[in-house]
């Protein structure tokens, strides 16, 4: 009936506005494709590596800083990310991670002598396992190293002992023993240290510097003298022992002090926590390598037994001279001492062909054949 209330039409339906149907489109798509995801831990500890071996050591600890909540605890990337505060500034952040439990346990950690070498290129593998894998040494060698440049004395002359525990027959090890123990005030075991460090590396001019300021301490100028002088010869661009050599000439001149530094130059680059490169772990792109032109070889006597041949390597400067290399672990009880200290100390004489890098000298890592003279 026209009029009546009772009808029983229903509304037109309202049309669904544009913008509700694109954003339930936007939804269900969302819905379907995978969340978006970044890097991989693999993949951001191998670019850590990368930014290490350019030499951008606070890049690369934020990197591994960034991966360690996403890891089991590991040793060896907290090691990592310890000597990489400390080539980046950061001295005080180094020194308590290497102090931190888990470094501790892994310096003090009973390692099988299959574990008794240094990192490689593929070290980040061995920040992902959760396990330390690394060697006692490089925690031992950090910890002396970073305590020294925070004049923490004891600590550092604790950890310099462990250290040539470790590596017994290697003179650098001896040289931080040394001013560790000079700084800790351990005078006696200061200079029979340094004493030794010059005698198993003759080629270190900072352990005869060192022998001879603590002979020139001691009031044995003469002596002091002698070791200043061969220090110069081994580097005449090293200035601490050419003036100190002028300097006990005069009667009233008191003793110069302890270095500030263990290595100096490019033979900084032996240093844990140093930023000086190239690192021996590390890869370093040249476009030609360096080249051997004079090999010379320490004359030995006869009555020697051979252990073998060992790959020594050695930094190779841009002038074609090697001024550091660094011994692997090898058994002390099986060595002439002497005998390796002659081989060693005849290592200055070597001659190269520099490497090429961008058509300039560029200093490198290489190795050398030596034989590993027996009693």
């Amino acid at each position: 009936m026209i009029g009546s209330t009772g009808s029983s039409r229903r509304p037109p339906r309202r049309p669904i506005a544009p913008a509700i149907v694109m954003l339930t489109v936007i939804a269900a798509a969302a819905q379907a494709q995978p969340p978006a995801t970044g890097p991989s831990v693999e993949e951001l500890a191998a670019e850590a590596r990368q930014l290490e071996d350019r030499g951008a050591y606070g890049v690369a600890a934020q990197r591994l800083a960034g991966i360690r909540p996403r890891l089991k605890p590991d040793a060896d990337l907290e090691l990592a990310l310890a000597l990489n505060e400390a080539r980046s500034g950061r001295p005080q952040e180094a020194w308590k991670r290497l102090n931190d439990s888990l470094l501790t346990a892994a310096m003090i950690d009973s390692i099988p002598q299959s574990r008794w070498h240094e990192y490689g290129p593929a070290r980040w593998e061995q920040w992902l396992n959760g396990r330390f894998d690394g060697w006692h040494w490089y925690v031992a060698r950090a910890r002396a190293e970073v305590g020294l440049a925070l004049g923490r004395w004891p600590e550092a002359l604790a950890a310099a002992r462990l250290s040539v525990d470790a590596r017994p027959i290697a003179g650098k090890e001896w040289l931080v023993l040394a001013l560790c123990a000079a700084r800790a005030g351990s005078v006696e075991e200061a200079r029979a240290a340094a004493k030794q460090a010059a005698f198993l590396d003759p080629t270190l001019p900072e352990a005869w510097y060192l022998h001879g300021l603590l002979e020139w301490q001691g009031g044995r100028r003469n002596e002091a003298q002698e070791l200043f002088r061969t220090a110069v010869r081994l580097d005449s661009t090293y200035r601490p022992p050419a003036l100190a050599l002028m300097r006990t000439r005069l009667p009233s001149a008191r003793p110069d002090t302890l270095p500030a530094q263990i290595l100096t130059g490019e033979r900084e680059a032996a240093i844990l926590s140093s930023p000086v490169r190239p690192k021996i772990e590390e890869l370093h792109e040249v476009d030609v390598p360096a080249k051997v032109t004079r090999p010379i070889y320490a004359a030995l006597p006869d009555s020697l037994s051979g252990l073998g041949k060992l790959t020594l390597p050695v930094l190779v400067d841009a002038r074609g001279m090697i001024v550091l290399h660094d011994l692997p672990w090898v058994d002390p009880t099986r060595l002439s001492l002497s005998a390796l200290s002659r081989i060693l100390g005849s290592l200055t004489l070597w001659r190269f062909e520099p490497a090429q890098r961008l058509g300039a000298p560029s200093p490198t890592w290489t190795g050398i054949q030596i034989d590993l003279p027996g009693h």
